[in-house]
């Protein structure tokens, strides 16, 4: 007969719990690490006279910039090749960018003036002629309206 040593699950959960604890204690580390970098990197980004505005790409290797350097704001063409300035553009032609949502308030509020400011798509459908599925695409009307009247 084989006698049992040790305390029973105790020797089997002790080295279950440390295998865990570690596990979180790298997951924190590489927050900690993560967050240090982020503040070196903004540090590096963080420019007082050269804000870039917008960027738009043209293609893999082209794209376009709207940049204010020391209180001008300029359209600057980049590529492989090269960077130009284009054109000087005027304060008044500058558009205001609206942000796309609303981050203040909590989710519940945020979801809220979502939800109501959501475009129908039954009605973008209609509207634009486009018919769903089983439609008529001169009218936007489905078959089960067509069955309806």
């Amino acid at each position: 007969m084989t006698k049992l040593t040790g305390s029973g699950y105790s020797s089997d959960i002790l080295p279950l719990i440390l295998s865990l604890l570690a596990v979180v204690a790298v997951l924190y580390l590489c927050y900690l690490f993560s967050k240090f970098i982020a503040k070196k990197a903004n540090r590096m980004t963080d420019t007082t006279n050269i804000h870039i505005l917008e960027k738009v790409a043209l293609a893999q290797d082209k794209g376009l910039a709207l940049a204010e350097i020391c209180g001008s704001y300029y359209l600057i063409g980049f590529s492989n090749n090269g960077v130009e300035i284009l054109h000087e553009v005027s304060k008044e032609d500058i558009k205001a960018q609206q942000p796309a949502f609303n981050m203040g308030g909590n989710f519940l509020e945020i979801l809220s003036s979502t939800m109501k400011n959501r475009l129908d798509v039954k009605t973008l459908d209609r509207n634009n002629a486009r018919p769903a599925k089983g439609g008529d695409a001169r009218t936007g009307e489905r078959e089960e309206e067509k069955k309806k009247s």
